[in-house]
């Protein structure tokens, strides 16, 4: 028996029929190979394989695993994704970085992992960190768990919005990924039966699909081609669309295209780095069936094999594990057998096709093998592995075999279960892998060890399976496989209902926490309904408040907004449950409200619950506000409304739950009041959220509303004293809060308040840039990635106002749009874009000047419409172009500025004055002399100097108040409006002379090296209108100079 003659070997076979796949497949691997030895040259495979269940699609996928391998440091991953537990998120992505983190140390040698290591914790934030343990629990083998990832960490990640939890999550992934690709070389992930991959695994698929900075990575996806859901369509189409290089068709797609382009940037949504191969597997033909059949039966003549081969074709088509179990069935059988005497194998036709006549599929026909091989003990045992998943251990079929039974008293030895698991992998049953985990060989075979059985019988199996694993299994070991163990049970008859909702909430909660909402969604229902008498008993009714409000977020998350207000419209309407307990529910219905920007009901919904459930109450009068704003203005004025650092230290935590739920419902009716347009209720909020601080206790939200009420006392009120006290004392409020760890988004709101709002008028420019990347990285390592993009566009803002060299503006926003671009933040994609452009057209590195092409774009958003139009009256103001900048500043230039007195506004004033204050002195200039004159009050002087004096007289209030940043600013125009009254001979030209000095000392002395060449260059205006010519020329080649320090080319070659 040891030889093996007369023995069927598949192993002796080759592929048959796929040649040309293989070939296809050989060289995707060959062009990462290639690609991998050019450093810096970035390039994805993606190969999809289809066809029908036993076309052979793992076995194509796997034939270049040994090539892979062979490589100094290949790595070959394999995850799979599994029907039985289909809600379990990231299975085969988690299954597949698994294995790669227990064996990157002995793939790469100890210099190189210790270099992966050191480049993996450098280049991955640690809240990153913290969602990838989760997922990949190995990963500690090669950056340990974040320190911080404790009960507070885990408290901060609640606290993130869901889309930046979610594309925290997905862009941890992403550098993870493009660090192994970057050392393993190379990187192959194989994803077996996508048909059964979870709505978040797609999505996180989507991102790594539209990357462009993948780093020679191959990814080998298989699926049925007779069983494909609609997201995993939408993610071939994607594939399919980026290699013809039409993707991006949507409009903020279009928008990223667009800024990329004129930002030097190469186009993302365009596939040039992507190569997408599709393989689809047919039938084997009868020809590719007759030579497997001489191949395996060592025979040469085809007229003795090919009726043979005709026949098998026949009754299985050419499906190749069709035909592979068909065959065994017929050794099996006797039917096909190796005559010792004559030394060949021999077979009777007609024998077969009477035995096979009713044989309908493979599952048919394996099922009828395991009948015929298998004893009750195995079979029980198999059933018993189809249990655990796509790969279960030894420990856990053990564990299994020991607590379940079959038969009466039936033997559980240690023996006899490794007697049974041999025989299954010799009968190619089960695939072992290593020393001590099993998988089926084929779903076919585990198809029909399943259909051995009712359904029923195997219903009751999977539960009493997953009610031993709760039992049994350490709180460590439960956790690792809790998404199992819920699947297991979800829809089990427990009889501890309320033992079992209580896991399937931890399987929801732990679902929700890595972004995955629908598997979420999925265990939360089915905790509900393991409830049937949910509202009873106060163990019961905090249980269902706990699922409905998870599911109520999960769904949310999904964006199934009427079924997410249906289940907090459930625990809301239940009288049993306190009013504490609904808070939760209250919470998700406002952030609905505010998603989708119904700010009046959000408002009044927030409003009501603030009176009804709080006791604290609003004045909406019109009359009744103004008075409630004006004696809040004055409350707020005395001094003990603005705390020292001691008594904020000395305020005791405020702990009452329906007060720290008032805080939050008046944090939300602050922003709802701001959309909706009413400030005056806007201001009564604030007053109140600090009052309730002072009197009932500390919460972080003191500094946002400190933040905030700093900001309209500066630029409503005036009072820039308090307003910086009170900034101060957001700042330390900040700082406490965060020594307690309870900052989460409250101490992101007083970052962002500050930089924008405080800061540009109160610091020196040149000390902002440090604090803003600061706070940019503060928002990063908190998870609120929309607030730290938008600092980071602050930031670059803040640079080419203050006169940094635009090349290395321009290089540095560059670096930083790759990253905006990765996560989809279109937004500030599109803003950082508009820097990008207005760099590169100063620079002379576009053929434009103040045309921007993206003018004829509507970007939709109010605040993407200001910085636009700010950005061309930037533009203007530089290159000279003053009547359109005048123009475009009565068109656009006043609209959003009492809503939005941010960190450009003041640089916008100003470059408003400067194009005003020109064509008031060009009109003064060429004033007609008929006597036909319209009236002054509409005359283009008029109109000019009523704009300009405006400006000039909010800067010279400003600056007056102590506003560093418009000090040159205030120089500058002084010197325009002394131009503009020497028109008129109402000032000597010494005195319009000194001005024109002091503005340009003071641009030079605040670092505005671009402020101080529009001034040379106006001053030399002004002296070739008065004669000095040589002394203009002297002054316009200062201009000259200063612009070139900017890196202004295009700006000097117009001066030139």
């Amino acid at each position: 028996e040891a030889l093996p003659i007369g023995r069927i070997q598949f192993d002796r076979c080759r592929m048959y029929g796929r040649e040309e796949h293989i070939a296809k497949l050989q060289g995707a691997l060959h062009r990462v190979n290639k690609k991998s030895q050019n450093q810096g040259d970035n390039h994805t495979e993606f190969v999809l394989i289809d066809g029908l269940s036993g076309s052979g699609k793992t076995v194509l996928a796997t034939s270049v695993q040994g090539d892979v391998e062979r490589a100094p440091k290949g790595a070959f991953l394999q995850g799979k994704f599994d029907l039985a537990v289909r809600e379990e998120p990231y299975s085969a992505l988690a299954s597949a970085f698994q294995d790669l983190c227990g064996q990157a140390s002995d793939i790469l040698g100890k210099e190189a992992f210790d270099q992966f290591q050191e480049e993996t914790a450098k280049n991955l934030d640690p809240q990153e960190l913290g969602f990838l343990h989760i997922i990949i629990p190995s990963l500690s083998r090669i950056v340990p768990v974040p320190t911080t990832s404790t009960e507070t960490d885990a408290h901060v990640r609640n606290s993130f919005k869901m889309n930046d939890q979610k594309k925290l999550l997905h862009s941890g992934f992403v550098k993870f990924i493009r660090l192994a690709g970057a050392t393993f070389c190379p990187l192959v992930i194989f994803l077996d039966d996508l048909q059964w991959a979870d709505v978040s695994s797609v999505d996180l698929l989507k991102v790594l699909i539209s990357n462009k900075v993948n780093t020679n990575l191959m990814v080998i996806g298989s699926y049925r081609s007779n069983e494909v859901k609609e997201d995993l369509l939408e993610m071939i189409d994607d594939l399919r669309m980026r290699q013809n290089g039409t993707a991006g068709s949507t409009r903020q797609s279009l928008k990223r295209e667009e800024s990329r382009r004129l930002s030097g940037l190469p186009n993302q949504d365009v596939g040039t780095n992507l190569t997408l191969t599709e393989l689809s597997l047919g039938n084997l033909s009868v020809e590719c069936v007759q030579d497997l059949i001489m191949d395996l039966l060592s025979l040469e003549e085809e007229s003795i094999t090919m009726p043979l081969a005709q026949l098998l074709h026949r009754r299985t088509l050419g499906n190749p594990n069709f035909l592979k179990t068909f065959i065994t069935c017929l050794y099996d059988d006797k039917l096909l057998s190796f005559n010792m005497g004559k030394m060949k194998w021999t077979w009777d036709l007609s024998a077969i096709e009477k035995s096979s006549s009713a044989t309908d599929n493979v599952v048919d026909l394996t099922r009828r093998g395991i009948q015929k091989n298998t004893s009750e003990e195995m079979h029980h045992l198999l059933l018993c592995v189809a249990c655990l998943g796509n790969i279960c251990g030894l420990k856990h079929i053990r564990m299994i075999w020991m607590k379940s039974s079959v038969g009466g008293g039936a033997d559980r030895s240690e023996a006899l279960l490794q007697e049974l698991l041999d025989k299954s992998v010799e009968q190619m049953f089960l695939e072992q892998i290593g020393q001590s985990q099993f998988r089926y060989s084929h779903d076919a075979v585990k198809e029909a060890v399943i259909s051995l059985i009712p359904k029923t019988n195997f219903d009751t199996l999977l539960q009493k399976v997953g009610g031993i694993l709760f039992e049994e299994l350490s709180e460590e070991e439960l956790e690792a496989m809790l998404f199992l163990v819920a699947d297991l049970l979800h829809a089990s008859d427990s009889k501890d209902p309320v033992k079992l909702a209580q896991l399937l909430l931890r399987a929801a909660h732990k679902a929700k926490g890595v972004s995955a909402y629908s598997s979420a969604s999925f265990y939360a229902i089915h905790g509900i309904k393991q409830l049937p008498q949910m509202w009873e008993g106060d163990e019961n009714i905090q249980l269902a408040v706990r699922l409905h409000s998870i599911a109520a977020e999960a769904e949310r998350g999904l964006g199934n907004l009427p079924q997410a207000k249906l289940l907090c419209e459930t625990i809301i309407g239940q009288s049993q449950v306190s009013v504490f307990d609904k808070l939760q529910a209250h919470k998700i219905l406002i952030d609905i409200l505010v998603h989708e920007q119904n700010f009046f009901i959000s408002l009044e919904y927030c409003l009501e619950h603030l009176g009804e459930t709080i006791g604290c109450h609003f004045q909406r009068g019109k009359t009744g506000m103004k008075v409630a704003a004006f004696l809040s203005i004055q409350q707020m004025k005395k001094r003990k409304s603005i705390l020292s650092n001691e008594e904020i230290d000395d305020l005791p935590m405020m702990t009452e739950p329906t007060r720290l739920f008032g805080i939050e419902l008046m944090q939300t009716a602050t922003l709802s009041a701001f959309y909706a347009g009413e400030p005056i209720l806007m201001l009564n909020v604030l007053t109140r959220r600090i009052q309730w601080s002072l009197k009932y206790g500390f919460h972080p939200s003191l500094g946002s509303a400190y933040a905030t009420m700093a900001a309209v006392f500066m630029h409503v009120i005036g009072d820039w004293g308090r307003g910086r006290r009170m900034a101060e004392a957001a700042v330390h409020v900040g700082q406490r809060a965060s020594a307690l760890g309870r900052s989460s988004h409250w101490e992101r709101d007083v970052i962002v308040r500050l930089l924008f709002l405080v800061y540009p008028w109160t610091q020196p420019a040149r000390s902002i840039p440090t604090q803003m990347i600061t706070g940019y990285k503060s928002c990063m390592i908190q998870g609120d990635v929309d607030s730290a993009f938008k600092i980071l566009v602050g930031h670059f803002f803040n640079q080419i106002l203050s006169g940094q060299r635009l090349e290395e503006v321009e290089a540095d926003a560059r670096g930083y749009s790759e990253q905006i671009a990765s996560l989809k933040y279109d937004k500030w994609f599109y803003l950082l874009g508009l820097v990008g452009q207005a760099a590169l057209n100063l620079m002379g590195k576009t053929e434009n000047t103040t045309f921007l092409e993206v003018d004829e774009t509507d970007p939709g958003d109010w605040q993407m419409c200001y910085q636009l139009q700010y950005v061309k009256r930037f533009l203007y103001a530089h290159f000279g172009e003053y009547k359109t900048g005048a123009k475009n500043s009565m068109t656009y230039g006043w609209r959003w500025i009492g809503a939005y007195p941010g960190m450009y506004f003041g640089y916008d004033m100003f470059h408003q004055a400067i194009c005003h204050y020109q064509e008031a002195i060009h009109a003064a200039r060429n004033e007609p002399l008929n006597a036909c004159k319209p009236p002054k009050s509409k005359s283009p002087l008029a109109l000019h100097k009523k704009h300009a004096y405006k400006c000039h007289a909010d800067i010279e209030s400003w600056v007056k108040r102590g506003a560093p940043n418009h000090v040159h600013h205030l120089s500058i125009l002084k010197a325009e409006r002394a131009t503009l009254s020497s028109c008129s001979k109402k000032i000597e030209p010494k005195k319009v002379c000194k001005l024109y000095e002091t503005a340009i000392v003071d641009s030079v002395r605040g670092g505005f090296v671009n402020h101080a060449a529009i001034a040379e260059e106006h001053y030399a205006d002004y002296l070739w209108g008065v004669g000095e010519k040589d002394e203009g020329i002297y002054h316009l080649e200062n201009a000259i100079q200063r612009f070139s320090e900017w890196g202004a080319v295009r700006r000097v070659e117009m001066l030139r």
